[in-house]
């Protein structure tokens, strides 16, 4: 019994002095502030080519709703391109060569001024 409890001394110390695997500093959360729906919202490598996405989303992202997005361990870089899918139109929207790594929310907005779609980084 002694040599027991000084072994489980050490394993719980060492589980409480090991640090939590911290979040991937590409994960975002993608904000539509466009007033329209968004029925696709794609993340891919510039290396990837422009013809290679998979939907992020699970359902239409309405207008006001955050999706979150995860990276896993086999993507790689910082830099990816976002492609934006609407629900009602058939046009897309692409933003090549974004620095994921220099923000944690995605905020899209539409200007029917000028007919543009851009994003704020935070």
């Amino acid at each position: 019994m002694k040599s027991i409890l000084p072994a489980l001394l050490v394993m719980g110390l060492a589980l409480v002095t090991t640090p939590a695997r911290a979040a991937d500093n590409r994960n975002v959360s993608v904000v539509n502030e466009t007033g329209y729906a968004i029925k696709f919202l794609g993340f891919n490598g510039p290396d990837d080519g422009l013809d290679e996405w998979e939907n992020e989303l699970e359902a239409t992202l309405k207008n006001q709703d955050t999706a979150y997005v995860e990276f896993g361990n086999d993507d790689e870089g910082c830099v990816w391109n976002i492609k934006v899918d609407w629900a009602n139109y058939d046009e897309s929207v692409l933003w090549k060569n974004v620095n994921l790594c220099k923000l944690n929310v995605l905020r899209l907005r539409y200007d029917p001024g000028t007919k543009t779609t851009s994003f704020i980084a935070e």
